[in-house]
């Protein structure tokens, strides 16, 4: 538990207005420019070290405050949130301070517009549950609601250095939020982050690729072609109905029609349309609408030749399902648009296909991809550099990724951007990010759109999937301990992916994916065994020699929880208790492994804590346990074997063997008859 604050009166004296608020962490700008404690403004990017974020993100207004006591009291709460170490961990990043003065507002509002601007030292009770009531209405997410309420205990611990207005009591009692919220109580090491299914994330990684690897150097080309366009506007001088002239007869000749559609639908009236000023642009008759005679030179070509999508010169390449161009020809409202996407398609692949963290992709910058040989020289490796964004210090990484991801880094490269790769500049402005929420309304935008490029996403209980950026590296963690050998798309192979992440940094640096891999086998040995002992309670009984061992521990689990028909046990007594047998448990086609290594038939020396597969003899081990779901596997094992007995030219010493081979099989689907019979 936290340690609770000193009683009010004995905290810590307000800081002198000229004390830095950010001493003593590591600073990503010149130190001068720190903010000070009684400074009207914080500008925290001066150690805000993420360059992804907008730099609006960690400004802190006190002025947005009108109450002078409001604004003192935020003053303190946030300085002492800066500069306090909490009882365990480190002291919070910047970006989570930062997300706290927006919950701070938050509760400042409420208690001005529903309790008439109470003074912090005089909130109740009832006045918590009141705003606790009042976010519940807000229908927030169960992750932002907690995440909402937490800035109220935490104003009770810092009341002792709060000397103007501090949180006096404990709120509720010094309750969990868990609890207080409702819901499901998890534990705090076990990752909330909805996963992607299988049925979405698969069509989602196809139609990724084929944007990287088939539509990029359209969309990149047709950059290409309108930033020429734009440059040459200034060069064009005065009006020239000849120019026009020569330009529609130029697409008469080519078999061409007049541009009328800008890339997202057709427009009402030709006359002051994007695709009338580009047919100005493009031809040189003038930089924009004319009116007049041109109007209807346009209009009589549009009358003889016909309307055509896009109008840009840059070709289509086809599309391989169907050998159509993947898309119409680009107008210039359209190339943004499929930029939009494209870079939504490169973060799906890096972010998927890395295990790399938002913050981490969000950091690569131009130059980043590198490759390196093994020391025999034979298998090339790919390998990006970023930053590791923790504990709110920035720190040079690399990781290990496979070829699709050094593609998409490619094609970023080629794309618009300022320093950072997902850095998207824009006109007027000195930057311009893609930040956490614009880009999950990017990735929803490429998933809407994949159904129109063949690779449609299915929805999920009637409603489409929402993507967020945490979702990738969760979902990835999990297919890997879940389907090491599994397909995501294509060709890329799931064990493919974990080799590649588990070499250098991935597996062994602060990035903790190798962890997050673990933490997800564990769950899903966990489910294993409770999947198991569920098999056990409605009468399926195990065979092979560890099938007593296992049947009698489920059965004394079973009596102890008295966990018999009409009898609700309790899941998370039940969990713990099956927690040790999973540690050990190993799945498989022909049976289930409970895995010690001083009876494992699979090696000699009984020191490693996993069973050699390759060595298994499941009809002989006594970690073995087999049941009827391992019957179908065993029946198709006698198939192959008879199978294989009906080829010409086997040996005596072959026929012999694989005659005994099946007779062991036999052995082994008569006993899981026996037990069910």
């Amino acid at each position: 538990m936290p340690a609770q604050p000193l009683p009010l009166g004995h905290g810590a004296n307000r800081p002198a207005d000229t004390t830095p608020v950010l001493s003593g962490r590591p600073l990503a700008a010149d130190p001068s420019l720190m903010p000070q404690f009684g400074d009207r403004f914080w500008d925290l990017a001066v150690a805000g070290h993420a360059g992804n974020r907008y730099a609006s993100e960690f400004f802190i207004d006190f002025e947005s405050l009108s109450d002078a006591t409001r604004r003192e009291a935020a003053r303190e709460f946030l300085f002492w949130r800066l500069n306090t170490h909490p009882v365990r961990g480190a002291l919070p990043s910047i970006s989570t301070v930062a997300a706290e003065w927006w919950n701070l507002r938050c509760f400042f509002r409420f208690l001005d517009t529903e309790h008439a601007g109470i003074r912090l030292d005089t909130v109740t009770q009832p006045v918590l549950d009141s705003y606790l009531l009042h976010c519940h209405g807000e229908e927030l997410m169960p992750s932002s609601l907690r995440h909402r309420l937490q800035v109220i205990p935490r104003l009770h611990l810092a009341a002792e250095g709060m000397p103007s207005d501090a949180l006096e009591i404990n709120p509720w009692n010094g309750r969990p939020l868990s609890r207080i919220i409702g819901g499901r109580a998890v534990s705090r090491h076990e990752n909330q982050t909805p996963r992607i299914p299988p049925r979405v994330i698969a069509p989602l990684v196809q139609a990724a690729l084929f944007y990287v690897r088939t539509a990029a150097p359209d969309i990149i080309s047709a950059r290409a072609e309108l930033t020429e366009l734009q440059a040459s506007v200034s060069e064009i001088q005065g009006l020239s109905l000849a120019r026009l002239d020569r330009y529609l007869d130029s697409l008469a000749a080519g078999g061409r029609g007049v541009p009328v559609l800008d890339g997202t639908g057709l427009q009402p009236h030709l006359a002051g349309s994007p695709a009338y000023t580009y047919i100005m642009r493009k031809s040189r008759a003038g930089r924009d609408i004319a009116g007049g005679s041109y109007d209807d030179h346009i209009v009589r070509a549009l009358e003889r030749l016909g309307p055509e999508p896009g109008g840009m010169d840059s070709p289509i390449t086809p599309h391989p399902q169907t050998g159509r161009p993947w898309r119409d020809r680009f107008s210039p409202p359209a190339v943004p648009h499929e930029e939009r996407l494209l870079r939504a398609a490169c973060y799906i692949l890096i972010a998927y296909l890395s295990g790399m963290r938002d913050s981490e992709v969000k950091e690569l910058r131009d130059g980043c991809h590198f490759t390196e040989r093994s020391t025999d020289g034979v298998v090339v490796r790919h390998k990006v550099r970023s930053q590791l964004v923790k504990g709110g210090r920035g720190a040079p990484e690399s990781w290990v990724v496979i070829e699709p991801v050094a593609q998409a880094i490619e094609v970023l490269e080629c794309l618009p951007h300022r320093d950072l790769l997902f850095c998207r500049p824009v006109a007027g402005r000195p930057y311009s990010t893609i930040s956490a929420n614009r880009m999950n309304e990017n990735l929803n935008a490429f998933r809407a759109h994949c159904a129109g490029i063949g690779f449609p996403v299915p929805d999920v209980d009637g409603e489409p999937w929402n993507l967020t950026t945490r979702q990738f590296r969760r979902t990835v963690a999990w297919h890997i301990a879940h389907r090491p050998y599994g397909t995501v798309a294509g060709m890329v192979q799931y064990k493919h992916l974990s080799v590649a992440m588990f070499e250098g940094y991935a597996g062994t640096s602060p990035s903790g994916f190798r962890a997050e891999v673990a933490a997800e086998e564990a769950l899903a040995r966990l489910a294993d065994i409770v999947e198991r002992y569920d098999d056990f309670k409605a009468g399926v009984r195990s065979t092979a020699p560890g099938g007593a061992r296992t049947d009698n521990e489920f059965a004394r689990v079973q009596e102890e929880l008295q966990d018999f028909p009409g009898r609700v046990v309790d899941e998370r007594r039940l969990h713990a208790m099956l927690k040790a047998s999973a540690h050990t448990l190993h799945v498989g086609t022909l049976n289930d492994c409970y895995y010690q290594p001083e009876t494992a038939l699979c090696r000699t020396a009984g020191t490693e804590d996993r069973p050699l597969l390759n060595n298994c003899r499941p009809e002989r081990c006594a970690n073995s346990t087999i049941t009827t779901r391992h019957r179908p596997a065993w029946e198709a094992a006698r198939s192959d074997t008879e199978r294989a007995l009906t080829f010409v030219g086997l040996s005596d010493l072959q026929r012999t063997a694989l005659r005994g081979h099946t007779s062991d099989i036999i052995r082994v689907i008569e006993g899981i008859d026996r037990a069910h019979s």
